[in-house]
């Protein structure tokens, strides 16, 4: 689990409209900075260099990210509802308690990613990877993980009732007790996927490889 990043260079902080000035005259790289608290709610900031920067409590809410460089950026508590994440680059970001309701975050990069606790709710993860990322008590109700790569990821007493996960790369994830009730596992693989105590009723797991999981003391009523 990643550690709360600290930001003390006083030379490295900068308001939201110092930021939009800035982002609208060309300028990208805003590597490290410390934006914590900022309100940037709608604004259009693709291609921007985020990474290693403070957003923790950030309103990015409707705000476009796309190919955005997040990397190691630190986003406790910060709100992403209905943000455009698509193609963002978010390797070892700090997402814990983030709000990303209905963002989308297509083909995204969320490798080694923190995202315990957060609200996922109807998200768009379709492609993205997700590889050994935590995601434990994450909120990913009705979200779509269609042919998302979630190879060891950490999913513990994930929420995913409802949400789709088509073709899905589950090998070695974790999901003790997640909650998978109408999930759309078809043709996912979970082959040495920990699924003890999963509850599954209602899951539809048609062609989906199971090789060597652990269904221990999970809830099954599956298609």
């Amino acid at each position: 689990m990643l550690n709360e990043i600290p930001y003390t260079l006083e030379g490295n902080n900068m308001n939201s409209d110092e930021l939009l000035k800035r982002y609208a005259a060309g300028e990208r790289n805003f590597h490290e900075t410390n934006l914590k608290e900022a309100s940037l709610s709608e604004a259009f900031l693709s291609h921007i260099n985020l990474a290693c920067a403070n957003l923790k409590e950030v309103n990015l809410a409707l705000a476009d990210l796309s190919w955005a460089n997040l990397i190691g950026a630190n986003l406790r508590n910060a709100c992403l509802v209905m943000s455009q994440l698509n193609w963002a680059n978010l390797t070892e970001a700090d997402l814990t308690f983030a709000r990303l309701t209905g963002a989308d975050l297509i083909e995204a990069n969320l490798e080694n990613a923190c995202l315990n606790d957060s609200k996922m709710l109807g998200v768009n993860l379709s492609g993205a990877s997700l590889e050994e990322a935590n995601l434990i008590e994450a909120n990913l109700i009705d979200a779509c993980l269609d042919a998302t790569n979630l190879r060891k990821a950490n999913l513990s007493e994930a929420k995913l009732r409802g949400a789709s996960l088509k073709e899905a790369d589950l090998r070695g994830a974790c999901l003790c007790q997640a909650n998978l009730h109408g999930a759309d596992l078809r043709g996912a693989d979970l082959r040495d996927a920990n699924l003890s105590g999963a509850f599954l009723w209602g899951a539809n797991l048609e062609g989906a490889k199971l090789d060597r999981a652990n269904l221990i003391d999970s809830i099954k009523f599956c298609f």
